[in-house]
This record gives C-alpha cells, structure tokens and sequence, in this order.
C-alpha cells in the first residue's frame, strides 16, 4: 500500500528536479549569449509556458499572447496539415517579470504565424485564413471564432506564408504575403467580389474587412517606424523598405516604372553576418539550394523591427533589429536618411547585437513590449530549416523533431534598468480615461504609444476632438504628433487649422504626415494649396510625398509645382516616378512646365526627359510626339537632355511604328514630318558623341544610333566593337545593332576578327542579339555550321525555343545544329565527370582563371562577377559533386526568380530573362547581359515561363576535366591554395 506521505514527498522531489533541470538549461542558454555591452537579457518565458513560440502581441494589460507553430514543419511533400497550432494567453501574476500563468486560448490551428490585439480579442493569420477570436466570458479560452478573411494561398510550406498583420497609421491592417498571393474573400461580406493577386503584401480593413494589394514581397518579417514608414524582409533581403503604392503607379497607365521595394540594407553576399555557433546552414549540406543560402551572410532573416523603445540606450533608437535564426542570432543596424529612402549598415562590424554559441538559439521575431523593452522570441529548435527544402535523401539525417517541445522569449534592457525607470507618460489598460490614452501617444516609448493609439481607433470616443487638437499644436513629441494627426484623421476629427500647423510644422516629419493624409484623401481641399510651397521644401522626403498628392489635383498650379520636385530630384528614380506617375492625360502641360524651369539640375533634367520622352511616345498623339520631337532637332549644341529625350521617345515609338510614315532610314526619320537634313546633322552629332563623349551621354547616344538605319550608323558601330572600348560601349552597340534588325548588322557581329576579340562579358550579349531577331537567324546558323560559333555557346532555354520555333524552317535547322547537346543526358555526362572529383588534383589558383573566364559574366564570387546568375560567394559549403551537378546540369534545380521567361513584343522584337519586378502596367527583366529592360503590358504579345535558367549546359565543353577540377576546388576553396 502507498504511504501518501512518502508519495508526495517523492512527487515534491520530481517536480524540483525537474524545475532544477530547467532551470540549468536556462542558465546555459543565458551563458551561451554574447550581447552588446551595457545590457542585459532575461527569460520572461520559457519551456513548458511557450513551446515553440512564433510570434507574440501584448495586450492593454500586458498579458501576452502567444504565437505556437507547434506543427512546424508540416510535412515536406503533400500531406494532411497537422492541427497542433494554438495561441496561448500569459500572465505574469506576481509582478516579478516572467510569466507564470497560460491559458490555452485557442487550439486546433495548422501553421498560425502571426497576432494582433483588437476590440478585446486577436487576429490572427494562419493561411488560408485570418481568424478574429475573443474571449468574451473572461475564462482566458476564446469563443468568439470568426474567418474574416480566407482565400491566402497556403500550398507552399508554412514558412513562407501571410503573416505580420502589423497596424498602420491610417487605421489599417497590413500582412506580408510570404511570397506568396491569393483569391481573397471575406464570409462576412459574401457579395463583395474576389481580390486576386499573386506575389505581394496587402492590408485590411479591420472594421470593413476590405482587402487590398499594397507594394511589398515581405517573407516573415515587417515593421513600422513611427512615421508609418514600412519595411520588411526576405530571406537574404534583410531590410526592404516599401516605398512605392502600386495605386499610385496605375494613375498613368503610360509609365513604365514598376518598382516598389528599396533594399535599404546591403543584400546577398554583401549582407555579412558574424555568427559564433558552428551551425550548419542549408547550403553547407543542400546540393539542390546553389547560390540560395552562404553561411556569414544573411540567409534566414526575419522578424525585424524598428526599435523605438526606452529600456535600451538612447543610440538604440531608430535602429533595426533583424533576426537571423539559421546562424544563431540578431543583428542590429543603424537606419539614416537617403532621399526618398532609407539605408542601414551594421551597427558593430565584426560583432553582433546579439549571438550565441548554442547552436539551438533560434531567434524568429522581434518587438516591442511594456517597460519598452526589445522582445525576442527563440523557437529553439535543433534544426530550424524546412525539410521540403532539404534532398530527400539527407533528411534521415536531420532531426526536424528536435525542439518540439521547447521555445522561450527574452527580454533585452539596460543593464542598469529598474522597473521604475519606465515612462510615466498617459496610462493604457483597462480603465485608462481617455485623456490617460490621449496622454499616452506622447509617451517616449512606443509600446505605449501605438497600443493608446489602437485602443483610442477600437473605442472611437467623441469626447477626445479637442485633446487631440491640443496634442497636435503642442506636444514635444514629434512621433506622438504624428500619431494624434492620423487618429484625429481616421475619426474624423481632424480640423483644418490642426492640419495647417502640420503643413506649416517646424518638423520634416510632421510636415511629411500632412502631406500623406492629402494624398490618400480627397477631403481637406482648402489644405491643398500649401502642396505647392511644399514643392521646394528642405527635405527630399516632404517633396516626394508633395509629387505624389499632387498627382491627385487636377490644376495648373499642381503641374507647376510637380515640375518643380522634377527640377531638383528627378535624378532620383523614387521621385521621379511620384512625378511622373501623376501626369496621366497632362503631360503636354507638365513639359511646358519642366522645359521652363532654368536652374534644373542637370542630371535631374536629362533623367526627367527621358522618362517624358517615353510617356509621350507611349500615351500621346503622333502630331505631340512629332512636336516633341522637332524640339530636340535644333540647331544648337545637343545636349544630354535632347538625348535623353529622343531616346525615351523613340524606345516608346518603337512599338506604334505602323502609325508612322514608311520609309528605309530607320525610325528617327519616320518620326521627322519636315526636310531631313536638320535630322542628318543632328545624327551626325550623335554619332561624334557616341565615339568618345562622357559616359551617361556616351551611352544614352549609342543607344539611339539603334533607331536610325544600319547603312547610316555602322560605320560609327563598327568602331564601337573595337576591344578598346569598355564592355559596356561594347555591349550597347550590339543592343543598337541588334534594333537596327539588318542582316548586315548579324554578318558584323559575327565577323571572324571580331568574334574572337569578344570579352567573355562582351560575347552573350552577342549571342543574345543573334537570337532574338529572325533576320539573324540565318547568319547565326552559317557561323554554327562552319564552326565559328559553338553550339554550345547557345543556352538551352534558347536551343529548345529554336527547336520548336513554329516556322518549321527555323525548327529544322536548328534540330540539326543542336542535337547533339539536347539530345544527350545531361546526367550521364555528370555521371562521366564525377571520377575527376576522385582523381585528380585540383589547384584552386588555376580554377580562378577559368572561373573569370567561363562563370565571372553572370556570377559574383567574392564581391567581384557579374549580376545575372546567383552570386556564389558562399559556395564553397556545398560538396564538390553538388558544383559539378549544377555547373553540367543547370536546369537540375532553377528557383522560381531565376526562371527564364520569354516576351514578344508587338514591335517584333523578342526579351527573356528573369523577372524583376511587375505591376499591373508592366514588368522589368534581367537579361543574359545584366541589362535591366522594362516592358509594357500593353505591348506584349506573347509571354512565356520556360521554367529554365538563363545558364547554358555544355559547359564541359569549354573546358578540360583538369580545368573543372580546378573551378570546383576553386570554388570551395578561393584564393586559399
């Protein structure tokens, strides 16, 4: 019989060993760290009160909910999700700082990623859906259980999901969209039609549920500072800010421009890291990920935040804070002005924020928290990566398991901070007067300000008009300004003499406030006005948000101002964009405007030209265009901006040649409805400056020699061809060759001499040129078949499209040509040459030469290479058969960014190369060469996704056995032997 004496003496005894053994472990884990000097770091939560903690959110009363991916990760291949994901409520009940209380809030759920407070209860994201869950009884269990929205895709593995669901400014509710889209419906508003989109961040309405498309491809990670700018993160992108709104691009269905992200951190290779675990990251055991992930660079980068808070020091605000789970750490960088923009660089080169040494600390996300604190959340586990992205023979021999039943969250402060030191500025939690929470948005820490803002926007009291007038004229708080100007904005409260002041502030930032709540709104028109002092003011960043609210206004007195902020920035490509995405259907006004403006910087002025030029060309009449025209074509010295401007006109014109008069001088002269002699000599000009000028007028010249004709401009081409020019001169006279689409034209590109004088940076562009016009196709194939030109040099993406070309001359020819190569098994050759691996000697010296030689045009490897292909700087991870598989067999794993994809214009020409950027106007592609080029929707005819890479096989082909030896020990290995 059991004593019951002894029983719970032995049940005390387990329960301290076991609290004892926990308690080691976190004491490890603290030792473990290596964090800045001068702070401190404390376990407010850990293992079993969170387990596998993803994200977390505080609400009024500072309980914490909690974010547990506890079915991470699901399964590899195509599987029944799990449905162990819940969200857990913490309290910390005796005040000491860690929490010692959880409730089980919500379980049930598959892969839920992300939490947001709202009206006493959460959203939460958990793709396919965001739920709205309360708990209305007070038992700490939700339910209440809404699907306020659904349609987010979730057919790709649970890390790269919606997420984030961050409060903006303007009442909003934005997400990341992990890279992925959806077809967005809301069940509480059944009629409301679809929004469907791929790639790219969005928002809600978190009292309509309205969704929309916002600028972004955030992955996990997004945040904002206090001025509502946002930023987020992939996985090698470590800080993005979103700059552009594609709302405001699609004013000008004319404008090429489609970018909406800056990276404001360095990226890829340059993206440094310094960790001191030993862990091992995807690419030192993952043949398949090539150039996707480099240990001491960023490969995992997520959960960042824009640290605003008080409990650190004061050179820690406004810095970022990027989490870096896969090497351990977190990083943290100091964020300064550029422009419209941003950048940011590591704070201590050399040494992070913070690291560890034990290879299980996995922080994933960052944020603010009460006292004003920086919160991190450590998954812990063993292995943080996801198995889909692991070769299914490795993953045996990795423990996803490892970890499950752990997670804890930090707290970061000053090592000598005291509960006492935390702002005393308003109050926010239950029972808060709404002057406590008016009081509150001036607070020094942003925790406190942006949860009095979220509960002042939930309750909308009636009662706070005056409170907030007051805080807009005379709180010393710039970023709680701010706030009362945006909550006084979204409950309509706003008065214009509030709304003056702003404009009229002392402050870049509350001025720049201002300007975006007339942008968004078509209220306030008696404000407007001011937009146009605001055209020359101080900060670069006032007059890029003036260019894109007045865009909105339909009069001259806007026109004027946009040409103003066209003066001074149009060099930057940012305000040029928020210039000329507002000119739809005014054009002709804003070009009387901008050619007026005498003191324009000059590079401003040629760039501002260029880009009219093409608007022009693309939306305007064929008599404005002639008369835009015939304003360049003047006697007088033709300076940059006329080449700026002839260039962007004709790059647009090129695809309305059938509107134009024929004729056999090339499309400059089909523009030109007067004598051509004028014309004659102004090409004559052209060309002199195309032979030796300066280098932005060098290149914009030859460009446009490709819109004359072959017999007027080849003389001046084929001296452009000449080994003493750079390769970018080189290059650009073979992209206006490749316009001129004369025969001709392919018999000098491939001219014996001249074939074998081509740089390996010179040669693909060459190639790229024969290709893609059916007049050179012939010359192209007669220079194959007599062995001037390998067959290999052509990329297989092109080879195959030759192959099947519908003209079944084209296709016949080319099966000859290229059968040897895309009838062979790439695989048996790999197979063949995996015995040099075994057998020889490499020398990684020699390897270098070859690399320059065969890799450096599209790859960087140690910060010097080209841009089209991955960088490989951090190969040297991979097992050298991994290298020697992608090296014979390029098309055995693409990533979706590097995808060739092919475009027909209707001009006749035909594009491929990667997608860079799109929106609904048009998209950007990285070609063979490098070369970005962008094309309008409007102006494709066919678009194709070959699903392959841009790199050719048969690279054995150009080099020996020993050479390949010597590339891949070269590439393991660098300069080191």
């Amino acid at each position: 019989m059991r004593h019951p004496i002894l029983a719970a003496s032995l049940l005390v005894l387990l329960v301290g060993c076991k609290q004892k053994h926990e308690n080691e472990r976190i004491q490890q884990a603290l030792d473990a760290f290596q964090l800045e000097e001068g702070l401190r770091i404390e376990p407010v939560a850990y293992e079993p009160m969170v387990i596998d903690p993803v994200a977390f959110a505080f609400d009024e009363n500072r309980r914490m909910y909690v974010v547990e991916d506890r079915g991470y990760p699901d399964p590899a291949e195509e599987g029944e999700p799990t449905t162990l994901g819940r969200i857990v409520l913490l309290e910390d009940t005796d005040g000491d700082g860690t929490y010692d209380k959880r409730n089980e809030f919500a379980t049930g759920l598959t892969y839920p990623n992300g939490i947001l407070p709202w009206k006493g209860g959460v959203f939460i994201t958990c793709a396919p859906h965001i739920y709205y869950y309360k708990d209305s009884d007070g038992d700490g269990v939700a339910d209440i259980k809404k699907t306020v929205l659904t349609g987010f895709n979730d057919t790709k593995t649970s890390q790269i999901r919606m997420s984030h669901p961050t409060l903006g400014l303007d009442g909003w509710v934005y997400v990341t969209g992990g890279l992925n889209g959806g077809n967005i419906t809301s069940p509480e508003h059944p009629d409301r039609p679809a929004v469907t989109y791929t790639a790219a961040d969005g928002r809600f309405n978190p009292e309509t549920f309205e969704f929309q498309v916002t600028g972004g491809k955030s992955q996990f990670g997004l945040t904002m500072d206090p001025y509502g700018h946002r930023f987020g993160t992939s996985n090698r992108h470590p800080v993005m800010q979103i700059v552009m709104e594609p709302w405001n691009l699609s004013r000008n269905p004319h404008l090429t421009f489609n970018e909406m992200v800056q990276n404001v951190s360095p990226v890829e290779a340059n993206a440094v890291v310094y960790p001191i675990s030993n862990a091992v990251t995807t690419a030192e055991y993952i043949p398949d990920l090539m150039g996707k992930s480099h240990t001491g660079t960023f490969t995992a980068a997520s959960g960042l935040v824009v640290y605003n808070g008080t409990a650190l020091k004061p050179e820690h605000k406004g810095n970022i804070f990027i989490c870096e789970s896969a090497q351990n750490l977190v990083q943290r960088q100091i964020v300064k002005e550029n422009g419209a923009s941003f950048t940011s660089a590591i704070a201590n080169e050399g040494k992070e924020f913070l690291a560890s040494t034990d290879e299980w600390f996995r922080p994933v996300y960052a944020q603010h928290g009460p006292e004003g604190a920086l919160y991190i959340v450590d998954m812990h586990r063993k292995v943080i990566d996801h198995p889909a992205y692991v070769p299914e023979e490795m993953r045996g021999q990795l423990d996803f398991e490892a970890g499950k039943t752990d997670g804890r969250i930090y707290r970061v402060v000053r090592e000598d901070f005291d509960k006492g030191d935390e702002d005393k500025t308003g109050k926010v939690a239950t029972g808060s007067t709404n002057k406590d929470l008016v009081d509150a948005l001036s607070s020094a820490d942003e925790w406190k300000r942006a949860t009095a803002f979220r509960l002042l926007l939930e309750s909308k009291p009636a009662d706070i008009a005056d409170l907030l007038k007051e805080t807009i004229a005379k709180s010393s708080n710039n970023e709680g300004k701010a706030r009362a100007l945006w909550l006084a904005h979204n409950l309509g409260m706003l008065s214009l003499e509030s709304l003056n002041q702003a404009l009229a502030s002392d402050e870049a930032s509350i001025r720049e406030q201002a300007v975006q709540i007339l942008a968004s709104n078509t209220k306030y028109d008696q404000a407007k006005s001011a937009l146009n002092k605001l055209a020359e003011d101080p900060s670069a960043r006032v007059r890029y948000y003036s260019a894109i609210a007045l865009g909105n206004i339909n009069t001259n007195e806007a026109v004027q101002a946009l040409a103003k902020i066209a003066a001074k920035d149009g060099a930057d490509k940012w305000s040029r964009a928020a210039v000329l995405s507002g000119l739809s259907g005014r054009s002709q006004e804003f070009i009387t405007a901008f050619t007026g403006m005498k003191s324009a910087e000059p590079k401003a002025y040629a760039a501002v030209m260029q880009d009219l030029g093409r608007l022009l060309g693309h939306g305007g009449t064929i008599a404005e265009a002639s008369d835009f025209f015939h304003r360049l074509v003047t006697p007088d010295a033709v300076d940059e901006w006329k080449i700026s401007a002839m260039l962007g006109l004709s790059e647009a014109l090129n695809g309305r040649k059938q509107e134009l008069k024929p004729n056999n001088k090339g499309l400059l002269y089909a523009i030109n409805s007067t004598s051509n002699e004028r014309l004659d000599s102004f090409v004559g000009k052209i060309k002199e400056i195309a032979l030796k000028d300066t280098a932005d007028k060098q290149s914009r010249a030859i460009s446009l020699l490709g819109y004359t004709s072959y017999e007027q401009s080849n003389d001046a081409l084929r001296q452009l061809l000449s080994a003493h020019y750079s390769p970018q001169v080189q290059i650009q006279a073979i992209n206006s060759i490749a316009k001129l689409q004369d025969p001709k034209g392919a018999e000098l590109l491939t001219d014996k001499a001249k074939w074998k004088a081509y740089s390996p940076k010179v040669k693909p562009t060459v190639i790229s040129a024969l290709i893609s016009n059916t007049s050179f196709l012939p010359v192209l194939f007669k220079a194959i078949e007599s062995g001037q030109i390998a067959a290999a040099e052509i990329s297989s993406i092109d080879r195959t499209r030759l192959m099947k070309s519908k003209d079944k001359a084209i296709a016949d020819r080319a099966t000859v040509l290229f059968k040897e190569l895309e009838g062979g098994d790439r695989m048996a050759v790999y197979e063949e040459y995996k015995n040099v691996l075994k057998n020889a000697k490499p020398v990684a010296s020699a390897g270098a030469a070859i690399f320059q030689a065969q890799c450096a045009v599209c790859h960087t490897y140690g910060g010097k290479g080209g841009q089209v292909g991955p960088d490989l700087s951090g190969i040297k991870n991979q097992p050298a058969d991994a290298l020697l598989l992608h090296i014979l067999v390029p098309n055995y794993e693409v990533y979706p960014q590097y995808q060739s994809v092919i475009v027909k214009t209707k001009d006749g020409s035909t594009k491929s190369g990667w997608v860079v950027s799109e929106t609904d106007n048009g998209l950007t592609l990285r070609t063979a060469t490098g070369a970005d080029e962008a094309v309008l929707r409007s102006n494709i005819e066919t678009l194709t996704n070959s699903g392959l890479s841009l790199m050719p096989d048969g690279m054995e082909k150009a080099m020996s056995k020993e050479d390949m030896a010597n590339l891949i020990e070269y590439l393991k290995k660098g300069d080191s032997k």
